[in-house]
């Protein structure tokens, strides 16, 4: 028999949707309590180490983090976005273990053929299976999002972060070896995902009678699914090209230590992004039914007042950085990060761009149409060849902050085209939830 609090769970679930405001809310405390780990773990390693261990760590994350977000093959926006279909939650999750063996494969593949250090290497592999924990907790919050059960993914990401922050910081400051503190960090999320989101998947997956946490392996669904997220898996691809290529080619043309600086510089400039996709997770579910109903109106509107809050954060943050970036490069991190104060203006407005270009990527994922999607990151993969190979070489860190600006100015050129042509093709004036 169900307790009372899970009864009173259940209530919730069943009897009604959670408001866009509260789901946001408990999402947005998660990101934040997220991002800011992050930031401080770039920060303390900074201050504790050199630009060269940043880059280590740096390069870890160039390696794994691509080949991690593909594996991801876009099944938990499937999943949230379906509003019926014949898939159940555990086909999902056997798909994710699979694409999660086949990426730790390929994530100490590619750290093995980039270094023959045994650090680097070392760095790489607990990385990777830092990533592959990650995957599959990326999965159980589908489950959470699917029924819009914001609060749980709040709540795992606010356990996460400060004990990914203090394993790491913890490590490093005791050892002086970043393959015991990246240890610290896969530690932590194997204790998140072990003791808060699978039990409270379990709890979820209870409230229909079909679901579990556990995976269902059938084959014909796995392939019948795989089809499905094909087109956003090779989407991912795209974007990672986009987003990590001025990475390795940073690293390629200048070195570890320019990686430091760069990837630190990238890493607080682009924090935003995780609000952002606060944002849509909130959303999506909102946005999908919206579309399914051919409600323009709900729609349009629910978009365009992100885009438009988006977009005002956006600018004041470039002209903050503008004004004081090398005073707040040097509290946050050294002198010599600090003395990239122009890079950092041209990593925000990259960030801006990139900011509002995911808030309408939501809305292309709602209109279900992946295949476009994949079709405009082709278009920001080729700009991010383009210029990564061109500017970087030729203006150093100055044409990293250029080329990536450029490039997220396309990805919202395209999206925008995009979303505009798959607009919900019946007007409707249902009041927007």
């Amino acid at each position: 028999m169900a307790t009372p609090h899970f009864a009173a769970d259940q209530d919730h679930v069943d009897g009604g949707r959670r408001s866009i405001l509260g789901n946001f809310r408990s999402v947005f405390i998660g990101r934040l309590f997220s991002s800011l780990s992050m930031w401080l773990a770039l920060m303390l390693l900074a201050k504790l180490s050199d630009p060269m261990t940043v880059g280590i760590y740096a390069l870890a994350q160039a390696l794994c983090i691509p080949i991690g977000e593909v594996a991801k093959m876009g099944l938990r926006e499937i999943h949230s976005s379906s509003t019926s279909g014949p898939y159940l939650f555990g086909n999902y999750l056997a798909l994710r273990l699979v694409a999660a063996g086949v990426a730790l494969v390929l994530m100490v593949a590619s750290g093995i053929l980039q270094s023959n250090s045994a650090v680097v290497i070392w760095v790489v592999v607990l990385y990777a299976l830092t990533r592959c924990m990650e995957l599959v907790s990326d999965m159980v919050h589908g489950l959470f999002q699917a029924h819009e059960r914001m609060n749980y993914i709040g709540r795992s990401l606010c356990l996460l972060g400060p004990l990914s922050l203090l394993f790491l910081s913890a490590g490093y400051w005791a050892t002086g070896s970043l393959v015991v503190a990246v240890f610290g960090q896969f530690l932590a999320q194997l204790l998140v995902l072990a003791f808060y989101d699978v039990p409270m998947g379990r709890r979820c997956a209870k409230l229909r009678s079909l679901e579990t946490v556990r995976p269902i392996w059938d084959r014909g669904a796995l392939q019948g699914l795989a089809l499905q997220a094909l087109p956003l898996a090779f989407a991912t691809v795209l974007v990672m090209i986009a987003v990590y290529l001025p990475r390795l080619v940073v690293e390629s043309a200048l070195g570890l230590s320019a990686l430091g600086l760069f990837a630190a510089l990238t890493a607080l400039s682009m924090s935003p992004n995780r609000v952002v996709n606060s944002m849509g997770i909130a959303v999506s579910v909102r946005l999908a039914h919206y579309h399914a109903a051919g409600n323009r109106a709900g729609f349009v509107g629910l978009l365009g007042r992100f885009v438009l809050g988006v977009a005002a954060f956006g600018t004041l943050a470039v002209a903050i950085a503008a004004a004081f970036g090398d005073v707040i490069l040097g509290l946050v991190y050294t002198t010599e990060f600090a003395a990239q104060g122009n890079l950092f203006v041209w990593l925000i407005g990259a960030a801006t761009l990139r900011c509002i270009a995911d808030v309408l990527k939501f809305g292309m994922v709602a209109s279900r149409r992946f295949w476009w999607l994949a079709a405009q990151y082709a278009v920001v993969a080729l700009v991010a060849v383009l210029t990564s190979f061109t500017l970087i070489p030729r203006l150093a860190l100055t044409g990293a902050g250029i080329a990536m600006c450029l490039i997220f100015a396309s990805h919202l050129i395209v999206v925008t085209l995009g979303l505009l042509y798959n607009l919900p093709r019946t007007r409707q004036s249902d009041a927007v939830v």
